[in-house]
């Protein structure tokens, strides 16, 4: 599955060049001022964000969005047949999302 950044600049292919999306709350200090920023980052061993939102929640529906897409999409399996015949089986398989229950 592709994902496209917010802004637009940045194409990522998730499974290969990273493993998870994580949700992040981050503090800047702006002076005096404290800012809170809800955002959503790629994790490939750094924490890369590719958008933010107004709050936790957001970010949470748009978690659920991106597993929503993903379960949309289908992959192949191909089976070689060894023998003479010309035909190859496939096999698509819808991709799966797992929720961990709450207590």
């Amino acid at each position: 599955m592709l994902i496209i950044s917010q802004n637009k600049e940045k194409v990522m292919r998730f499974g290969i060049s990273f493993n998870a999306l994580k949700y992040a709350e981050r503090t800047d200090r702006k002076g005096k001022q404290t800012i809170v920023r809800h955002t959503i980052c790629i994790s490939d061993g750094l924490l890369e964000e590719v958008a933010e939102y107004e709050s936790k929640e957001r970010c949470m529906e748009v978690m659920k969005e991106f597993c929503e897409a993903y379960t949309d999409g289908y992959y192949t399996t191909e089976y070689f047949d060894d023998s003479a015949k010309p035909h190859k089986m496939t096999i698509y398989m819808r991709n799966q999302v797992y929720e961990f229950p709450e207590k």
